[in-house]
C-alpha cells in the first residue's frame, strides 16, 4: 500500500443499501407462518442495523428458544430465496464507490448482516470487486456491536487509526471513534440525526452527493487505478 492510500470503510444496510423491502416481505412470512403479530413500521425501521435473532425474540409468540430458532431459520431461508433480491441501492453510491477504488484506498464493508448475505447483495449490484473485504456476523450466531468486528479487525491488522467509517447508526459511529476512525453519519438511512450525534458522529451528510463531495476533499488523491484492476 502505499502512503497516499486511505481507509474508508462502509456499513451496508442504510449506507449502500435500503433493505426495507426484503426485511419487510421476509418477516411479513415468518410472521404469517408462525402465527406472530407483525410489528409496525417504527418498531421495524428500528431493528435494522441490529441482530434478528435478538429482533424476533422480541416478539410474543418466540419466548421458546426451540421456536425461535425454527423462525429465525424460516426467515434466512426466506432471505436467501427473495429478501437479498429485494435491496435497492442508493443512488450515487456506484459512483462514489468507484472513484474511491480508482484513488486506489482501501475499502471495505462491515455489516451487522451476515456475511453470506453481505457478499451475495455486493455481487448483485456489480460491487464486489470494488471491495478489499467484506465482514459480516455469523448465520446463527449473536449479534454483536461494531466496536467489536472493528476490535477484531484492528487485532489483525486490517484496520488503523486515522481512516474513516460511514454508517446510518449510532452503534456505527460509536465504534469508528473507539478505534481512532473519523465518524460520518448517513443521514439517508435508518438513524436519526440525534442518534448519529449521541453516538459522536463527526459529521452527518443527508445526501450522497452531500457525502460523495466531501470526500472528495478528504481525500483529495488523483485516480491512479482502474475500478477492477486490483481485484481481478
Amino acid at each position: 500500500m502505499t502512503p497516499a492510500s486511505g481507509l474508508v470503510c462502509f456499513d451496508l444496510d442504510g449506507t449502500l443499501v435500503d433493505p426495507w423491502l426484503g426485511v419487510r416481505n421476509c418477516l411479513e412470512k415468518t410472521c404469517r407462518v408462525f402465527q406472530l403479530k407483525m410489528p409496525d413500521e417504527p418498531t421495524l425501521r428500528g431493528w435494522i442495523g441490529f441482530g434478528m435473532r435478538e429482533s424476533l425474540a422480541s416478539l410474543e409468540g418466540l419466548e421458546d428458544p426451540a421456536r425461535l430458532e425454527a423462525a429465525l431459520d424460516f426467515y434466512w431461508e426466506r432471505y436467501r430465496e427473495d429478501g437479498v433480491f429485494e435491496h435497492e441501492l442508493y443512488p450515487g453510491i456506484f459512483h462514489l464507490l468507484h472513484r474511491l477504488k480508482r484513488q486506489g484506498h482501501r475499502i471495505y464493508i462491515v455489516s451487522s448482516k451476515p456475511s453470506l448475505f453481505a457478499r451475495r447483495i455486493a455481487y448483485q449490484f456489480d460491487l464486489n470487486l470494488i471491495f478489499d473485504d467484506i465482514f459480516g456476523s455469523s448465520l446463527k450466531g449473536q449479534w454483536q456491536p461494531k466496536t467489536a468486528v472493528l476490535a477484531g479487525l484492528a487485532r489483525q491488522g486490517t484496520i488503523w487509526p486515522g481512516g474513516v467509517f460511514i454508517g446510518d447508526r449510532g452503534d456505527d459511529m460509536a465504534a469508528a471513534r473507539d478505534h481512532g476512525l473519523e465518524s460520518v453519519g448517513a443521514g439517508w438511512g435508518y438513524g436519526s440525526h440525534e442518534e448519529l450525534q449521541a453516538a459522536g458522529a463527526a459529521h452527518i451528510f443527508d445526501t450522497v452527493h452531500r457525502l460523495d463531495a466531501w470526500l472528495r476533499g478528504r481525500f483529495p488523491q488523483p485516480e491512479r487505478f482502474d475500478a477492477f484492476s486490483r481485484s481481478e
